[in-house]
Order: structure tokens, then sequence, then C-alpha cells
């Protein structure tokens, strides 16, 4: 694994992406084009997330939400389109009735020709489509995954640490480890969101906010986000997450799209 300074990685193979200064910061340019973000459903629905995911919950709660077969759910991905990249969030399952590979043709995307992934965390749901058979799916891509989560992963043992280790050095040759803050080719702010993983990680370009594994039952967690699904790896750190990164989203009228929302966006207000 090689770990990359982003004024250095962009030079090298992103001629196509406007670069970013790793500040935080994104300079206006009156003639840019609009980004676009597409809804990629990995899985086809309906899902529901079982009661069972939130194990703390009381059945008054799941009767008061009208909740009492569950909670809407999805597993997706995201192709966002902007200044000129064309990146992918997050991979899917790569099960058998996985849609991305269909859905990303549609947008005029193979998997030889795209070059940027951009990874939230390292869960088998977001990065199982990495792989076929043991095989990189995208040979060409740079993908990019949070340093925390990356050393999390390979410090573990067992087989839930598989997956994980596996894609990291299937992708060795193109991979590098961003830091929290550290802004990405074509202008995508990396924003940590600590506790469903180690690093687990948003993305914001502009008034796009990709809040990944935030929230796994929005019509629960919206109004009671100090509900946890049993997989948050560090309960409490999740919560703070949560609260903070939707907090953020209201008092600057983001967009928010998360992996796990039943249509892939939520729209948020101040009484929520």
């Amino acid at each position: 694994m090689k770990k990359l300074l982003l004024f250095a990685l962009v030079a090298l193979s992103l001629s196509a992406c406007t670069t970013k200064t790793t500040n935080g910061t994104q300079s206006a340019d009156a003639d840019r084009q609009p980004s676009v973000i597409t809804w990629i459903e990995d899985k086809p629905g309906p899902t529901v997330q079982g009661r069972n995911v939130f194990p703390s919950v009381p059945d008054s709660l799941w009767s008061a939400l009208g909740l009492t077969e569950g909670v809407p759910s999805s597993i997706s991905c995201f192709l966002l389109e902007t200044e000129g990249c064309k990146i992918l969030l997050d991979a899917g399952l790569g099960a058998p009735f996985s849609q991305l590979i269909p859905k990303l043709e549609e947008s005029g995307v193979t998997p030889d020709s795209l070059s940027l992934i951009y990874i939230t965390h390292m869960h088998p749901d977001h990065i199982g489509g990495m792989l076929h058979e043991g095989s990189v799916v995208f040979p060409n891509a740079e993908v990019y995954v949070n340093r925390v989560e990356a050393e999390a992963w390979q410090s573990m043992d067992g087989e839930r640490a598989a997956l994980p280790k596996a894609v990291l050095n299937a992708y060795s040759d193109h991979l590098h480890l961003f830091e929290a803050g550290d802004m990405l080719p074509g202008g995508v702010l990396s924003i940590a969101a600590y506790g469903h993983t180690p690093g687990h990680t948003v993305f914001q370009k502009d008034s796009i906010l990709v809040i990944a594994d935030l929230m796994h039952g929005a019509a629960l967690q919206m109004s009671h986000p100090e509900y946890c699904p049993f997989f948050d790896m560090d309960p409490a750190a999740a919560t703070e997450a949560r609260i903070r990164i939707m907090d953020y989203a209201r008092s600057n009228s983001l967009s928010v799209y998360g992996m796990h929302l039943p249509t892939g966006s939520v729209t948020l207000s101040d009484a929520q």
C-alpha cells in the first residue's frame, strides 16, 4: 500500500479533473458545470432493516413510528460527475443480483473506463463489488480510502477482515490513503464520521453531502439519532457523528444522500 499526498497524486493520473487545495476550502468557478449525482440501488428493492437490527429500540417506539415490520432502507452507491470526473462512491455488494455494473453502463461508464473510486468504509456491502472471484473489477481506477479505516482493517484478524484486506491488496498499485479533511480530486471534501467503522467517512461536493452509513433506518434515526444498529462498531462515536453531520447538513442546506436511505436521498428540516 502506498500513502500519497494529494498535491502529488493529482498530477500523477487525473489530468481530466480540476484539483483543489487540501485545507477544506472549495474555490468558486462561475463557469463550472453543476455536479450531478446518480443513485445506484445495488440491491433491487424494496429493502427493510428488521427491528432486530436496532435491539435497544423499545416496542412502544416502533409502534408510535408505525414501523412494526421494520425500517425501509436500501443497499446503494452513487456516481458523482463533477469537474470532468466520474467518481464512484462505494462499490456495492458484488452479489449475483447487484445492479452496479449495468447501472454504471447506463451512465456511460464501463469498469475499464472508471478512473476514480472513493470508499466511505470497508464493510462488505460497500466494497464487495471491487472484486470478482478475487480479481479487480475496476482495473484503471484510482481508489481512495481513509487512512484510519485502511489501517484499522489491516490490523484486524478473523473472517470479517478478509475482504477489506483482499481489496486493499488487490488495488495496492492504485491505492491512495487520505486524511479526514483532505480535498480529493474533483473538489470533493472528506469529512470524518467515525464510529460506524473506525474511519467511516462522508463526502461533500458543494451542496451534495453523501452520508454513507450514518443512517441505516432513516424513518427511525432522523427523529431518534441516539439509536444505533448493532453493527455500529463504536455506538457512542457513531451517535455523535450522526447528530453532528446531520446538524451540519441542516445548517448548510445540503442535499443528503446515503447508502441505506430507501430512495437514496432524504430531505431535512429544522423540525427533525
